[in-house]
């Protein structure tokens, strides 16, 4: 039986950031300012590396992490424009996968434990709280973002996921993770959690999950 479920953010339930706004999309700022593509996914991840794993503090909060961010992509590139630029162009980048939020509502509305499984940036992540409402569905300690707890979910000894198993207080074999990435799809397995792939490019992604969870008899 299902009593939990583990939610990647990105490409499940918002639209990845990091692929739209700076490689695929047509709006990308690679295409619009006529970047080399492969320059800007090294920089990039470059950049995740070190703001992946890198939390808050009280003298430094997600908009001064943001904003370092930007000023560091600037910089590595020699572009012109300026952090605010590209701060004033992320939230269009932000938007929910359809149906997602409608599906979350369902099962909050059933006995199962819902939590956050994501590797992400403090700066993305608070956008996608707002702009989503997360806030709704996860409580606080079942938020596990790899820059909060230094990790990933391709850490070492399987401890992001353990985190997250953690503040459901569930059993890993009641759990499901859904996720779009491959290889969290297979860490997962590995440590022994059942996991979906979930379809990102395809705009019926949540209809394929919802039904999927009623096969499992959790919807």
């Amino acid at each position: 039986m299902i009593k939990g479920i583990l939610f990647d953010v990105g490409g499940v339930l918002a639209h990845d950031v990091w692929e739209n706004m700076l490689l695929d999309d047509e709006k990308s700022v690679t295409q619009i300012l006529g970047l080399n593509s492969d320059r800007v996914a090294t920089v990039a991840r470059e950049l995740w590396k070190e703001f992946a794993h890198r939390s808050t503090t009280p003298a430094v909060d997600w908009r001064t992490l943001e904003f370092e961010y930007w000023r560091s992509f600037i910089q590595q590139l020699g572009l012109r424009q300026s952090p605010k630029y590209f701060i004033d162009r992320t939230n269009e980048f932000i938007q929910p996968v359809p149906g997602m939020i409608d599906l979350l509502s369902e099962l909050r509305g059933r006995d199962i434990k819902l939590a956050i499984c994501s590797n992400n940036t403090e700066f993305w992540f608070a956008r996608q709280m707002d702009k989503l409402n997360l806030r709704e569905f996860f409580n606080p300690d079942q938020m596990i973002v790899s820059s909060r707890i230094g990790m990933s979910k391709g850490s070492p000894n399987f401890r992001m996921f353990e985190a997250a198993i953690e503040s459901l207080q569930v059993n890993k074999k009641n759990c499901i993770l859904v996720d779009d990435r491959e290889t969290s799809i297979l860490r997962s397995v590995e440590f022994g959690l059942a996991a979906i792939i979930f379809p990102s490019h395809s705009d019926r992604g949540a209809q394929y999950l919802k039904l999927l969870l009623q096969k499992l008899a959790v919807l």
